[in-house]
């Protein structure tokens, strides 16, 4: 689900608080003006790590204590949307798995915040949340648009993957690609980049719907001709259900290009910058020492998704 990814923009000069240019234009003015550099206001706190994770450093940012906030309530609130095998619960439990579940539950642990509470919505409803201050972050697969790009703040990249075109198993209509799917009836998952990409395609009969089994179901009982999804999801159910008379189409080429716009992240407040600026650093050195490639590994990923 997924133009350049943004980073963290920097805070906006406080009243009374000269810009480069406004200097330097000062000095125009008046000739040889001194102007005393204006101190930086420091949160009261700085934030914290876990120092057991060696030599991991955030950046000090003096405009924001968004992180230190968190810290000092010891926990974070995190949107998912019950998505399975990104960020769900198992049948039977309590337990918040899945691979951003273990992601994040890694970086709490780096950024010494000890709680977790997860609040589960429809995907469709993850950003208003955020926005509604219901949740901190939104922590399940979601990706940079430039729609989302004007309301939130995305953090670094975690793993990438593809959405993917499946139908009836023999595919019978011979849909291959997005210009075959005129006059046909295809479904996706409301909110997602798919839904706005299919909402492009001229003469195609677009059916959305509120959660990801929903999607699989229109296709396993023949409602719709072909659905646009998420490739680790469809390959994993497909697997667990050889007898669905559904498949994969071979030949499809995704839309979702291995870039940077095309990795999953997470979401956050553009007001917390501390908070997801903490959070990127925290990533990075997953990558760095491969601790995220054992969490794609865990979830039978590969180093094309890394």
């Amino acid at each position: 689900m997924k133009d350049d990814s943004k980073l963290s923009k920097p805070c906006a000069p406080k009243p009374g608080r000269l810009s480069r240019r406004g200097l330097l234009r000062s000095g125009a003015a008046a000739g040889v003006v001194a102007v005393a550099a204006p101190a930086i206001v420091k949160a009261a706190t700085e934030p914290q790590v876990d120092t057991s994770f060696k030599d991991f450093v955030i950046s000090k940012l003096p405009c924001d204590d968004s992180l230190v906030k968190l810290q000092a309530k010891g926990e974070i609130v995190v949107g998912t949307s019950d998505d399975w095998p990104y960020s769900y619960y198992p049948a039977n439990s309590q337990e918040w798995s899945g691979l951003d579940a273990d992601i994040i539950k890694y970086v709490a642990k780096m950024l010494k915040i000890p709680k977790i509470t997860v609040s589960t919505v429809e995907f469709s409803g993850l950003i208003p949340g955020l926005l509604d201050g219901r949740f901190n972050i939104v922590g399940d697969s979601i990706h940079w648009t430039i729609a989302r790009s004007k309301v939130v703040e995305f953090c670094f990249p975690t793993y990438y993957y593809s959405e993917w075109l499946a139908v009836k198993k023999g595919n019978p209509l011979k849909i291959v690609s997005f210009a075959d799917m005129k006059g046909k009836k295809i479904a996706t998952l409301n909110g997602t980049n798919y839904a706005e990409w299919l909402r492009g395609v001229e003469g195609l009969d677009l059916v959305v719907v509120k959660n990801w089994q929903e999607v699989l179901q229109d296709l396993v009982l023949g409602r719709v001709d072909g659905i646009i999804y998420d490739q680790p999801v469809l390959a994993a159910s497909f697997k667990d259900h050889p007898e669905w008379p559904v498949e994969l189409v071979e030949g499809y080429e995704p839309r979702t290009f291995k870039n940077p716009v095309g990795y999953s992240r997470y979401a956050f407040r553009q007001a917390d910058a501390q908070w997801c600026n903490a959070f990127s650093s925290a990533l990075e050195w997953m990558q760095d020492q491969l601790e995220m490639q054992k969490i794609l590994t865990k979830w039978n990923l590969t180093g094309y998704n890394n």
